[in-house]
């Protein structure tokens, strides 16, 4: 039941990022739709978020399922992987440059949390961030 669970929470956060993907736009828009959709679903999705954070480090989620949510989560390291093959994170392995994101991803969806006044500030500056780590 748990690993069913993880793969459909992957699932549904990785539609939610890219769905309505500009095809017609650069990677920088591109990847820009996907970090607003995460962060939108995240923040509107708490108990989805809090839940496949604990799925995500627990031991009884096999490596079957971890590999079907990867499947699933296809889109996403499409643009992750585009968004990089001209900057920094290049040689880097695909799984860190995803675990970077995930990480500054989860700091920007607290800030928004916390101070949702200013959301749009926060999902911005984490974007900004992130393209400089990236791009």
């Amino acid at each position: 039941m748990f690993n069913q669970l993880y793969v459909e929470l992957k699932t549904e956060m990785a539609s939610a990022a890219v769905g309505g993907l500009p095809t017609e736009g650069d990677i920088r828009e591109q990847m820009l739709h996907m970090w607003i959709h995460w962060l939108r679903w995240a923040t509107s999705c708490p108990e989805k978020r809090r839940t496949l954070a604990l799925l995500g480090v627990s031991d009884d989620i096999t490596l079957e399922s971890r590999q079907t949510a990867s499947q699933m989560t296809a889109g996403v390291a499409k643009i992750l992987e585009r968004s990089r093959e001209n900057g920094p994170m290049r040689d880097a392995p695909l799984g860190f440059v995803a675990a970077l994101t995930n990480a500054l991803a989860e700091a920007t969806i607290d800030f928004i949390i916390r101070d949702p006044a200013n959301a749009d500030k926060h999902g911005m500056a984490g974007f900004e961030a992130l393209w400089r780590i990236v791009a």
